[in-house]
């Protein structure tokens, strides 16, 4: 695994997953780790007299859609917290990350992000930018929205990454390892055609394997795929 606490270049780790799977948690800890660095780094150019030395800034963001436990803060289910400023969309937290002068950038819940312009995902224009002006750049995730599919645009910061962390939880019905965020709207299972975001509904969600997976909408199975496939090639 690379070392991210220090980076002469840009660099891009996405931290990824299901829900519940320590995403948020893996975000601080590296940026704790981060934090001991630059300061040991710092209080070694004081200690050399290298009068040239710049302790980097950090800058932590989060999408202002993320207020589970705090408006203000990235918070892990566990309950580790840390400082951060939210933000409404993409070009927001491009001026923000300018206005700070961060040359480390951590963004959690990056799924959020999902405004495009003729060019794609807003997001995923920024990053390049902050990799091209040499920052260091961490950011979480969910990978893929309740019907399975890569969430917004995650499917694109991913190809972006230079280092990708993927993580699991655990199936909250059977125990097995969960890949897939299951959503039930007003206690049933989200039909496939519901909004990516549900303003409005009782919505939760809980983490589930494939097989305890279920979706509200009209599927085909492979056996019908076959079939299907059969009658037309006749």
């Amino acid at each position: 695994m690379r070392d991210v606490s220090y980076s002469e270049t840009g660099h891009l780790l996405v931290i990824t997953g299901n829900m519940m799977s320590g995403k948020t948690e893996e975000l601080i800890a590296r940026l704790r780790t981060i934090e001991r660095v630059e300061s040991i780094r710092d209080q070694a150019a004081h200690r050399s007299g290298n009068n040239g030395y710049q302790r980097r800034a950090m800058g932590v963001y989060k999408h202002s859609l993320d207020d589970r436990y705090s408006t203000t803060d990235i918070s892990s289910h566990s309950g580790h917290r840390m400082s951060a400023t939210p933000v409404n969309s993409a070009t927001e937290l491009l001026n923000r990350v300018v206005a700070d002068g961060a040359k480390i950038v951590a963004c959690d819940e990056i799924q959020f992000f999902m405004e495009k312009n003729e060019y794609g995902y807003v997001i995923v224009q920024v990053l390049g930018e902050l990799l091209r002006n040499n920052c260091q750049v961490i950011v979480s995730g969910l990978d893929k929205d309740f019907r399975g599919l890569p969430f917004g645009p995650m499917g694109d910061v991913l190809a972006l990454a230079d280092e990708r962390v993927s993580l699991t939880s655990t199936c909250v019905r059977c125990g097995a390892p969960a890949v897939l965020p299951q959503r039930l709207i007003n206690g049933q299972p989200a039909q496939w055609d519901d909004p990516v975001v549900y303003p409005g509904a009782t919505e939760s969600y809980e983490p589930r394997c494939r097989r305890c997976h279920t979706i509200a909408a009209p599927t085909i199975s492979l056996t019908e795929a076959a079939a299907t496939r059969e009658q037309q090639d006749r």
